[in-house]
């Protein structure tokens, strides 16, 4: 999506009580409400997010560059304790 992010559906949506951001930085995961969707940006386009925003959820630490490819890419996230 936009060369910038790659996306997936939630089967349902998830709290919404984060703080909204309307500019990323590459490696974040974001929550995205009214899809629901949940995105990693693995690159900067200088765009805005429009409205309502992101919740930034998480954090690719490494390897980022590996979803700027075309296409899907398969992706398991796990939570790290």
């Amino acid at each position: 999506l936009f060369r910038r992010e790659k996306y997936a559906n939630l089967p349902r949506a998830i709290s919404t009580e984060g703080e909204r951001a309307y500019t990323f930085e590459v490696g974040d995961i974001a929550y995205w409400s009214p899809g629901p969707d949940v995105a990693i940006y693995y690159r900067h386009d200088d765009q805005r997010i429009p409205e309502p925003g992101i919740i930034v959820i998480g954090r690719v630490d490494s390897g980022v560059e590996t979803f700027n490819v075309t296409g899907s890419v398969k992706v398991t996230v796990e939570l790290v304790k």
